[in-house]
């Protein structure tokens, strides 16, 4: 067996001090440390342009060898690109050709501002639905200050040969597409905006306030949400826009209620569609994952094939299927947005921005960790920001990373962030050239093709049993963030899974508990007496650890926690004057007297007894990583009170920071810094040698 024989000195915390003497920073003023950042130099600069457009540093260092893997990735993921563009622009309620520019635009300003060659930022289908939300809210607001178009009055020019009604109609469609444009391309602004002072004001650790089983239950409710808005869609029934609380219920009530109106065309195109979607991506390119070098863009494939079919066979004319429509060859004019409704969608940029960045910075940091890559945080914030900025100048909605794209340029060995640049070839043909041949493309198609999209984020609820084992408190943040979502909605969902995830840690601080610790044979190794074997206890001595900071809220949980593990000093002071009272009373040679003092005797739990015998406590003070005002209170109360009974408590493990808070509080003025020792085994070594001191005395 292995052994560890360690040698060193008995250290209390003034002798450690005066051996390792705490070094002494100089504190600079505020003046002193912005004048010693106030300087010009060549690398100074060459840092800060590479800092802002990192595409400096990678065409630079650009080697031949990253042209392959650069093309392959780029091409690849363009077959992904194209249909989930067209998809997920429908999905937030704006026309396909927008899905067009919220792909080739994001892609080419990330190229400039990024440092992860494998996120494809462009289109996200969670991002997306909380567009839609805000497009058909201002949408709706829109349309109410419209004139009636039967009214003899009209805001449009009068064309002799079109019908006044007619052009009003006509018109009137137009304009509320400009508005959903617009409100789209204000939200992008906001939601750069946001994103670029997150990242200038480091301030990504408000990303801490998001646990995993929060963002699980989220992401699950999101993706439930954006396969029920596909729904009326795959059965071809045309339903209200429900926006605020509980629109999910409401459009389901809708929808069951005109099931008569059911496109049976469209049921049987979505059922054929997704079934092929899912048998390729399920039973070829994830099964054979490692032989194939390019998955089977499966998706593009659909969306070509059904526009084919739609086409020659009329589906529009002959079946009354659904198709998408016109798309506009060439980009839209260059246009500043407008921050009117600025106040009535900031809540929800906001959001969309924390979501941007939780989402994005984390499939950032998971495929530079497979790659063995280091990304800049702060730099990505900035640069997701920048790129949703000068976007929304370009009819963009709001954009951040898409998993399955970015996995697949990962896994495709993406080697810098040039690799989007055969992807923005590619859209660029589509948006000048190709983009109108997808005139029949069925919307039913585009449908099925976002709910197998979403079929991970649905697939989350198999998590559940894994999270109930792990933490309970995790498992009912999941479900009260995911249930929130999809019966009330969204925002109303963040905002109680956040609350519930602050709030269980409070909980789990209120009851922490505390344990004994006990020692394991004659080694230098302390566990928890109750659970461990083997593990001795000390005589007359307790080892109690506190497994949690201890502050207001749960300082007096700290103190019924030694109290019962240890003894409580106010029942040994009670049961010690009764007993002397006793004894007392029985002095009197009266036979109920002394039958009371012995009732009172025997009365007297043998436990009590035993622990009553305690003359030391040791305070394991390791998981202690913080101490306010309350528990600096009510750790003094506690000394005091087994002071009182002759107990004495000793300090260990305790960190700089606690001690320093000890110390600017005053409590070594009343309690011995000798009695505060570097570990366990430095209090039990003076423990045992004052014992021995005290028999020898005796």
């Amino acid at each position: 067996m292995n052994e560890l024989h360690l040698s060193r000195r008995i250290y209390t915390k003034d002798k450690l001090d005066s051996l390792f003497e705490v070094q002494e920073t100089p504190k600079e003023s505020l003046l002193t440390r912005l004048r010693k950042q106030c300087f010009c130099s060549k690398r100074r600069m060459w840092k800060f342009f590479t800092s802002i457009f990192p595409i400096i540093k990678i065409v630079k260092g650009y080697k031949k060898d990253y042209i392959l893997g650069d093309l392959i990735a780029g091409l690849t993921v363009s077959f992904m690109h194209l249909p989930q563009g067209l998809a997920f622009s429908v999905l937030a309620g704006l026309p396909a050709v927008f899905g067009l520019y919220t792909t080739f635009f994001p892609l080419l300003f990330y190229t400039f501002f990024g440092t992860s060659p494998y996120v494809a930022f462009a289109t996200n289908a969670v991002i997306a639905l909380i567009v839609q939300k805000i497009v058909l809210s201002e949408a709706v607001l829109f349309k109410s200050t419209l004139p009636d178009p039967a009214s003899n009055t009209t805001l449009f020019i009068n064309m002799s040969d079109i019908n006044n009604n007619s052009l009003n109609l006509v018109i009137s469609e137009y304009d509320i597409i400009a508005n959903k444009a617009s409100t789209a391309m204000a939200a992008s602004l906001l939601v750069g905006i946001i994103l670029t002072t997150l990242g200038l004001l480091r301030l990504g650790f408000l990303l801490t306030y998001m646990s995993e089983s929060f963002i699980g239950g989220f992401t699950t409710a999101a993706g439930i949400h954006i396969v029920s808005s596909q729904v009326p869609k795959m059965f071809g029934i045309e339903v209200s826009a429900h926006t605020g609380a509980g629109k999910l219920v409401k459009m389901y009530i809708e929808l069951f209620s005109n099931l008569e109106k059911t496109v049976v065309s469209d049921v049987v195109i979505t059922v054929i569609c997704i079934a092929v979607i899912l048998v390729v991506k399920v039973c070829v390119n994830d099964r054979f994952k490692k032989r194939m070098k390019i998955p089977i863009p499966i998706d593009l494939i659909v969306v070509v094939v059904s526009t084919l079919i739609s086409h020659f066979a009329k589906f529009e004319e002959n079946l009354g299927v659904d198709v998408i429509g016109d798309i506009p060859s060439g980009f839209r004019p260059p246009a500043v947005p407008s921050l009117d409704i600025a106040p009535r969608i900031l809540v929800d940029c906001f959001v969309m921005a924390i979501l941007t960045l939780m989402l994005t910075i984390s499939l950032a940091k998971l495929t530079a960790k497979t790659h063995n890559q280091r990304i800049n945080d702060n730099q990505e914030m900035v640069a997701y920001g920048l790129t949703n900025i000068l976007s929304s100048f370009f009819s963009c909605f709001p954009q951040s990373a898409t998993p399955s794209r970015t996995m697949l340029d990962s896994d495709l060995g993406a080697e810098t962030t040039l690799n989007s640049i055969p992807t923005i070839v590619f859209m660029l043909l589509v948006v000048l050239w190709i983009g109108q041949l997808f005139h029949s493309l069925p919307m039913s198609v585009l449908a099925a093709m976002i709910t197998v999209a979403m079929k991970n984020l649905i697939l989350q609820f198999g998590d559940l049993p894994k999270i109930w084992r792990i933490n309970k408190l995790d498992f009912f943040i999941w479900i009260i963030s995911c249930f929130v979502s999809v019966l009330v909605n969204l925002d109303y969902g963040i905002i109680a899974g956040i609350a519930f995830s602050i709030t269980s840690v409070v909980i789990q601080h209120q009851v922490s508990s505390g344990i004994l610790i006990g020692q394991a044979g004659n080694e230098n190794v302390f566990l928890d007496f109750e659970k461990r074997k083997n593990v001795r206890d000390h005589e007359s001595i307790k080892i109690f650890r506190f497994q949690a900071p201890l502050y207001f809220a749960n300082a007096g949980q700290f103190k019924s926690q030694i109290n019962r593990k240890v003894i409580d000093p106010m029942k040994l002071k009670k049961i010690s004057k009764n007993k002397t009272d006793a004894m007392e009373m029985g002095n009197g040679q009266s036979n109920e007297n002394s039958k009371l003092s012995e009732n009172i005797e025997n009365g007297i739990d043998s436990k009590k007894l035993v622990q009553s015998t305690i003359h030391y406590i040791i305070l394991d003070c390791q998981m202690i990583s913080h101490i306010d005002l309350s528990g600096i209170s009510m750790l003094s109360q506690v000394i005091k009170e087994y002071k009182s009974v002759e107990i004495e408590i000793f300090l260990t493990n305790c960190s700089s920071a606690f001690l320093d808070t000890l110390t600017s509080a005053g409590v070594f003025e009343n309690f011995p810094s000798e009695s505060v020792f570097y570990g366990i085994s430095d209090a039990l070594h003076f423990i045992q040698k004052s014992k021995e001191s005290e028999r020898a005395e005796a």
